[in-house]
């Protein structure tokens, strides 16, 4: 429960990542923190800050199920990215809920201590408010905030309602087919909290999966279609006034079977993460930018939970050449070494 924002500055040496770099496919700069992440939630505390699950460099405690498989995080740490500088936040003892957004951070962690009791803190950074509670807490997952109470549109039917920033309201995909199979197929319906009209969308709820991710720098959200195997699958920007644009429709390329598992909005345009690769090899897995309709590879190896600046700049992400990698960095950390499976960051704004 201990708070450690001050508690630890670590100057870290920021280059660009000599094993990326080699690989010859970007001229984009990346640069990597050095420091050991978690395979866990990160978020842009503003376009130079980010907090993310990491581990304390040479004391890392948590246990694993296996050899070299910690799994664990140990704390939320802070990169500054313009300062090159490391600071421990708060201490955890595995992956918590986390919300970050235009410098407001929500998280919560169990209180081990208090039997069924969590601690939820969240405001914003360096003013947080702290609370210990016994039951789930409304918060909005885009905007971070929390609140006493259930929106009045979060009605107690079968139609499922995806909560969008409170200024933009709320998305409706209707009823799911395995509540009723036999139900109509319905549109999405945009429901602005400053209109009484709605807006129907040109797209079928039981098509599109159920989640929306806010890129700030466009004001927009990535919507994308049910995605049952690792193929492409189509991808929308839906503006705050309710118009559609297609940002991806597969056409049966040879590439949009390579194996993708997510898709991303940057100034650059729409940036896919996936590919397929061996236990101690790359492959073709790697981040890839979406270039007159044909990918091309800027990141070599896995991207993991991954998120955009709200500049739209910036793409930062947990990386390891491969699942070997990830493997031969978890048994570093138990011998007090950072590992190879770091934060690291690419700059789409700079370069090509």
């Amino acid at each position: 429960m201990k708070r450690n924002l001050m508690l630890m500055g670590v100057l870290l040496f920021i280059a660009i990542g000599p094993q990326l770099a080699a690989c010859g496919e970007t001229n984009y700069p990346i640069k990597d923190s050095k420091f050991p992440a978690a395979e866990a939630k990160l978020g842009w505390i503003d376009n130079e800050r980010v907090m993310f699950h990491g581990y304390n460099v040479g004391k890392m405690t948590q246990p694993g199920p296996g050899e070299g498989h910690p799994t664990a995080a140990e704390g939320l740490f802070i990169w500054d990215i313009a300062k090159g500088t490391v600071t421990k936040y708060w201490d955890v003892d595995g992956p918590v809920p986390l919300c970050v957004f235009r410098g407001y951070v929500f998280f919560s962690k169990k209180l081990k201590e208090k039997g069924n009791m969590w601690l939820v803190v969240s405001g914003p950074l360096g003013k947080e408010e702290q609370k210990e509670v016994s039951a789930g807490v409304s918060m909005n997952g885009h905007s971070c905030r929390v609140s006493d109470h259930r929106p009045s549109w979060m009605k107690a039917d079968k139609h499922r309602r995806l909560p969008l920033l409170e200024e933009h309201g709320y998305l409706d995909f209707g009823i799911p087919i395995w509540v009723d199979p036999s139900g109509k197929a319905t549109p999405i319906v945009l429901y602005r909290p400053d209109s009484k009209k709605s807006v129907e969308l040109p797209l079928i709820g039981r098509q599109v999966q159920f989640h929306a991710t806010y890129v700030e720098f466009a004001d927009a959200y990535l919507l994308k279609g049910e995605q049952r195997t690792s193929d492409a699958v189509p991808v929308w920007q839906l503006n705050s006034d309710g118009t559609l644009a297609t940002l991806l429709e597969p056409k049966g390329n040879d590439w949009e079977r390579m194996g993708w598992g997510h898709f991303y909005l940057t100034k650059k345009g729409l940036l896919l993460t996936g590919g397929r690769g061996d236990y101690g090899s790359v492959g073709t897995t790697g981040g890839y930018l979406l270039e007159t309709g044909k990918p091309r590879r800027i990141i070599a190896g896995l991207v993991r939970n991954a998120a955009v600046s709200p500049d739209g700049c910036k793409l930062v992400f947990v990386h390891a050449l491969h699942s070997q990698a990830e493997a031969d960095s978890a048994k570093e950390l138990r011998v007090g070494k950072s590992g190879t499976r770091t934060l690291k960051v690419i700059d789409l704004c700079k370069g090509e």
